[in-house]
């Protein structure tokens, strides 16, 4: 039989970041949309800007929730150490 995990983190941090996720997916999906739409209408200035703002907010966000999920398993007692 397994120990209960102690939970020392609140449901709704989790919530959030999950909610955050969501959110920030549709921010890039949005980007993606537009940098295709200035490729059809020749507008490659635009377009590399676009896919720049993209890739930087991707690995900002990548090590946002890798340090949340880091604090969770930490909390969690399933930390990588």
């Amino acid at each position: 039989m397994n120990a209960p995990i102690e939970n020392n983190v609140c449901p709704i941090d989790a919530i959030d970041n999950v909610t955050q996720a969501r959110e920030i997916l549709q921010w890039l999906e949005a980007i993606g949309w537009a940098t295709s739409e200035a490729l059809k209408k020749e507008m490659p200035t635009h377009a590399r800007h676009l896919a720049a703002l993209s890739q930087y907010l991707a690995c900002d966000w990548a090590n946002h929730f890798d340090v949340e999920a880091e604090k969770l398993a930490i909390a969690h007692g399933m930390n990588k150490q």
